[in-house]
């Protein structure tokens, strides 16, 4: 208990910061913007004279933006929680506090993760009623599309934190959404891999052997975002299972531990 009242205590103040931060009002009021776009490509498209295509075009554009600018919010305050402490000196008085390193690393991560959802819940009850406007059916496979991109989101914010540890904000942001980027397509890193491999033949030599294991290390170090994207199934209307809901969540959950306990350990290591 006397440590979880100073995580707390970091995860409120962290809390406070990230809401008042302009980029994310600012993030939020673009995904209204995107959402009221998305009628503009509908039409475009011919979406007033086929209702399905409407639907799929405002529900694509929509969940798109929603997810990207998620996404941007999360890297952009996730990179500036722990660097701006030490910029500003404020790092020293927190932690003259009876609290650890890794517990400063996790309160930031909570307070962070409670903004996010507060915001993604704003821009959710946007989308959802574009989508309600644009003909759509807003049903369970909907709400569980929403929930595992706040999820995806999630693993973001643990990433942007490492980087917020370990680099520069800059340099942080630019790799955070690097790694975000590739999350999409980790999986073509394990099949080309395994292509190399039956390229190379039933004896592959040095070269091959060593591109696999880069490519499957790289295939295991990176998120695979792609867990969490039932996007286009919602929109679609397509069918999901339980089971990828539950594995998604372990995947994310085992994930985000392992960041934020390294994050904690390069933390303690760096020098203030």
């Amino acid at each position: 208990m006397s440590q979880l009242q100073p995580i707390l205590a970091v995860a409120s103040l962290a809390f406070r910061e990230s809401a008042r931060n302009r980029v994310l009002h600012a993030l939020v009021f673009a995904l209204a913007a995107a959402c009221g776009i998305s009628f503009v490509f509908a039409w475009a498209a011919g979406g007033d004279s086929d209702p399905a295509r409407q639907v799929k075009i405002v529900g694509d554009v929509s969940f798109s933006a929603l997810a990207l600018l998620g996404t941007i919010a999360s890297i952009f305050l996730g990179t500036n929680l722990v660097y701006q402490e030490i910029e500003r000196r404020t790092v020293f008085s927190v932690l003259a506090r009876p609290i650890s390193r890794a517990g400063f690393v996790v309160g930031k991560y909570l307070g962070l993760a409670a903004v996010m959802g507060l915001a993604l819940a704003l821009m959710s009850g946007m989308f959802l009623v574009v989508f309600a406007l644009a003909g759509g059916t807003i049903g369970l496979h909907v709400l569980v599309a929403l929930l595992l991109t706040y999820v995806e989101l999630l693993v973001v914010i643990a990433i942007a934190l490492f980087f917020s540890v370990a680099a520069h904000p800059i340099e942080g942001a630019v790799f955070s959404f690097l790694v975000a980027l590739a999350g999409h397509q980790t999986s073509s890193l394990n099949d080309l891999a395994a292509e190399i491999l039956r390229q190379a033949g039933p004896e592959p030599g040095l070269l091959p052997r060593l591109m696999q294991k880069v490519l499957y290390g790289l295939y295991v170090l990176i998120p695979n975002l792609e867990n969490f994207n039932l996007r286009g199934s919602a929109v679609y209307g397509l069918d999901f299972s339980w089971s990828f809901v539950a594995g998604a969540l372990a995947y994310a959950a085992v994930y985000v531990v392992v960041v934020l306990a390294v994050s904690s350990l390069v933390f303690r290591r760096r020098v203030l």
